[in-house]
């Protein structure tokens, strides 16, 4: 398993550009892909549409309108990047760090499949050790908040420092629920949102609407509870295996008395999986 080939998903499903988004998020859900090509009558590729894209979309979007009145080249993303089959697996982790891209069309005369973080990520968690402890690649204190701050907030946060996740934590900073951008798109109506930044993340108004509904939305109501955790000190394939097994994007790290001191992600396990290419 040294080579694109040998970890990319073959399958891809596309849609036409007309595409309603309710036909994008059918496909979704019932093929169980979480990326989906949007191609012309021709089948030349024009963009890509992935769950986060859906999200962002959905959080940006100030019209109103129902999902079958929005089509699939409003959301995609244009200007695809793609990788060779016979590429090196550290070479595809290297190109979607670059690119600041968590998948890649591998695609030489034809589109031959998708390789994505996941992907990467799976590959890692195949090995048996690697030379790295979660320590190595980790971010040390994460941004945080507590259970009965503000729901608003963690938008807030997440615009600031140009995150995707929020750790919630006790008063003796023991990981007890995590926020994600998707956890924000239920309460996004209440944030104010006002439009996505040149990255691609989600912007909110600096100054939030105070009603009722707000005062009462809390971290403690929208968060996922008792979140998977991986020690500090652990062997990285650790951290892969966890986030493979369980569907996740990233883990609180903690130390032995479950203090959190970082987060890992899928993005930091493909940095390393980038440097072994050197």
């Amino acid at each position: 398993m040294n080579t694109v080939q040998d970890i990319m998903t073959k399958r891809v499903i596309n849609c036409l550009p007309s595409a309603p988004l309710t036909e994008v998020q059918y496909l979704m859900v019932e093929q169980r892909v979480g990326r989906i090509l949007v191609v012309d009558s021709n089948k030349q590729d024009l963009g890509i549409i992935s769950e986060k894209d859906l999200v962002n979309f959905l959080i940006a979007d100030k019209s109103r309108r129902g999902l079958e009145d929005i089509r699939a080249e409003e959301v995609m993303s244009k200007g695809l990047i793609t990788v060779k089959a016979t590429a090196p697996v550290a070479e595809a982790a290297k190109t979607m760090i670059d690119e600041n891209v968590s998948s890649l069309v591998v695609k030489d005369d034809q589109v031959q499949g998708i390789v994505t973080k996941s992907d990467i990520v799976m590959y890692l968690a195949a090995l048996a050790t690697t030379d790295y402890t979660v320590r190595d690649f980790m971010t040390a204190n994460p941004i945080t908040m507590n259970a009965s701050q503000p729901t608003f907030l963690a938008a807030e946060l997440m615009s600031e420092h140009r995150i995707s996740r929020v750790v919630v934590v006790d008063q003796e900073r023991c990981p007890i629920g995590v926020i994600t951008l998707t956890d924000l798109a239920i309460a996004s109506s209440l944030v104010g949102q006002t439009g996505l930044s040149a990255e691609g993340k989600p912007q909110f108004a600096q100054k939030v609407k105070y009603t009722t509904s707000i005062l009462r939305l809390t971290a403690g109501d929208i968060m996922t509870r008792n979140p998977l955790c991986v020690n500090q000190n652990a062997d990285l394939t650790s951290s892969a295996k966890l986030m493979t097994r369980h569907g996740i994007s990233g883990l609180p790290v903690i130390v032995n008395s479950r203090r959190l001191v970082g987060i890992i992600t899928k993005s930091d396990l493909t940095r390393a999986v980038a440097l072994q290419g050197k």
